[in-house]
């Protein structure tokens, strides 16, 4: 099985959390989905309100936007209606998306992509990373190869692979080779996809 990276096109627009105190709620969490997602149960009732923006975040978009099919907040991939729809086809759970909506695009369905469970499945000592996050223990960060422990018997097409020793994940939204099929098949926009096994 190959397991790639998904990033957003270069260049591409980015989603913002209007909201300051929700923001930082959710900085405060870090790259922790279960936590992100129960601040969001705590302070939003029903679907949460984000801007879209340049990515040097030096404008906010108020007029209506051609939005790719995944953004990102942070770490966070937001997903299209088509994509959610892709990705619980190929074996997400439904739970794993909340949603969302741009200011920007009021009547268009967006998803936080925030799963319900993580893999411990990074062979730390045998993966390459670009840094290494001088801490004890030391932190991986940016894979550059990747090397698994064994797979369990069910992988999502998309997930998050946990970073063992800590609550945290890898900043990396990682997909299987079918989610990375699917999303050229179905024409979907917004994404990148980098190789990390051979």
């Amino acid at each position: 099985m190959t397991i790639w990276a998904m990033e957003g096109q270069e260049g591409a627009p980015v989603g913002y959390v209007p909201d300051e105190k929700l923001s930082k709620a959710m900085t405060i969490c870090g790259m922790q989905p279960i936590s992100v997602r129960e601040a969001l149960q705590t302070a939003v009732m029903g679907v949460l309100d984000m801007q879209i923006g340049t990515p040097s975040a030096a404008k906010v978009e108020k007029k209506r936007q051609s939005i790719p099919d995944v953004v990102f907040w942070s770490w966070i991939a937001i997903f299209s209606r088509r994509a959610t729809l892709t990705a619980i086809a190929l074996g997400c759970e439904q739970e794993e998306f909340w949603p969302c909506r741009f200011q920007s695009n009021p009547k268009e369905e967006f998803f936080f992509h925030l799963p319900l469970k993580v893999f411990d499945i990074v062979d730390v000592d045998k993966s390459t990373f670009k840094h290494i996050l001088p801490v004890t223990p030391p932190i991986p960060m940016f894979m550059d190869a990747l090397v698994t422990n064994p797979l369990p018997d069910h992988l999502p097409p998309c997930f998050r692979a946990k970073i063992p020793g800590t609550r945290s994940v890898y900043s990396e939204l990682l997909v299987r080779d079918e989610f990375r099929n699917a999303w050229d098949q179905n024409a979907l926009r917004g994404a990148v996809f980098r190789q990390l096994t051979t």
